[in-house]
């Protein structure tokens, strides 16, 4: 089979380095653990949060299978995501890097991979905006580098519980594969395998038992490559819309702007301060709570949660291949994956109020 190859050595090698890091944590977990005190910790004992270094091992071992070809345009793609996977695996260790810094870091690689690489969103299939991004490239070149900056930092916001950034990744790079194989485009499909099978190896001991976290550095890597593959698939297929990426990935992004808008709204929070109002949050608290307690396996509802939230994506990247080539059933599709996202989010959240409205109720019954 075409490109099992690239899964399969990406996965071993991926696989190997995660049980590596797993069983040799006692002498490196002084500065590679993840402590369970802070407000968005659900983790019961401190865990390796290096797991992007399992990614690394994979993308890196699978890569030199690649064709020349798609070598060249794998290896730049890895030598421009440094900034992007460096600040993160800084951050892993020292926990010193701020959120502002790593994004920063992240929008200067996407910056340099569309200099190096001459590829750059120059159309939206959005009216108007495309008018000016074929009248000023550096407009393009400029959207382009904020865009892969803001979806690394996006997939970094998602990855809360097990294996809901990865297993989302996962999902998307999957839709990007499929799109690639429709138009024969064998660079790309090779990449997006050679991603599958780095992100699985990981995978395995992250999900469900938690053994492993993804770190910074796993998560921006990965959204540094998901950006990069959603730019350049469909400028090197023009038959495809760029429209494909802002669906694909639209329940990562739409959980960052309904997350800033919120801490906007609330006097006194920064945008990027830390809370406990993600939709991962609202689910692991209510929803998958009371699945996991039904199921008899409360401590199950951290990787359940990651299961009931796999459908955003899997609802966005469906129409996602289904629509490719159009872009007004793309623009619709992004328009139900908000929908369904503020439904859940409504839903749970208003389920917290409930039960915490109720349980103070009680309270004060039992004062009386």
């Amino acid at each position: 089979m075409i490109g099992l190859e690239y899964v399969v050595t990406a996965f071993f090698a991926s696989l190997l380095m995660a049980v590596l890091i797993v069983a040799t944590k006692s002498f490196h977990g002084k500065l590679t653990l993840d402590g369970d005190h802070g407000i968005q910790k659900i983790h019961a004992a401190p865990t390796p949060r290096i797991g992007g270094f399992a990614l690394l091992a994979g993308a890196l071992a699978a890569g030199l299978t690649l064709d020349a070809q798609t070598q060249a345009l794998w290896w730049t793609i890895c030598l421009c995501a440094i900034p992007a996977f460096g600040s993160g695996a800084i951050e892993d260790i020292t926990k010193k890097v701020s959120a502002k810094w790593r994004l920063i870091a992240t929008v200067c690689a996407g910056l340099i991979f569309c200099l190096v690489s001459g590829y750059h969103i120059h159309r939206s299939d959005i009216p108007g905006l495309d008018y000016v991004l074929l009248h000023y490239p550096a407009f393009g070149i400029a959207l382009s580098a904020i865009a892969i900056g803001g979806i690394a930092n996006s997939l970094n916001i998602i990855d809360g519980v097990n294996g809901l950034a990865s297993g989302s990744a996962i999902i998307v790079f999957s839709a990007f594969a499929v799109i690639a194989g429709q138009t024969n485009d064998g660079p790309i499909l090779a990449i997006c395998l050679l991603m599958i099978g780095s992100i699985a190896g990981f995978f395995v001991m992250n999900f469900p038992s938690g053994k492993l976290f993804y770190g910074d550095a796993g998560a921006y890597a990965t959204g540094f490559v998901l950006a990069v593959i959603g730019i350049v698939l469909p400028a090197r297929n023009h038959e495809i819309s760029p429209l494909i990426a802002v669906l694909a990935l639209a329940y990562p992004w739409i959980e960052t702007v309904v997350s800033i808008r919120r801490r906007v709204k609330r006097d006194g929070t920064h945008p990027g301060a830390a809370d406990r109002l993600h939709l991962h949050s609202l689910v692991y608290r209510s929803r998958a709570k009371r699945i996991a307690e039904s199921l008899g396996r409360p401590e199950m509802r951290n990787p359940i949660t990651s299961v009931v939230l796999w459908s955003l994506s899997l609802i966005a990247c469906s129409i996602t291949v289904l629509s490719a080539t159009s872009p007004a059933a793309l623009g619709a599709g992004v328009g139900v994956v908000f929908v369904c996202y503020m439904l859940i989010y409504r839903r749970v959240a208003l389920g917290s109020k409930l039960r915490r409205a109720m349980a103070t109720s009680r309270r004060e019954r039992v004062k009386i």
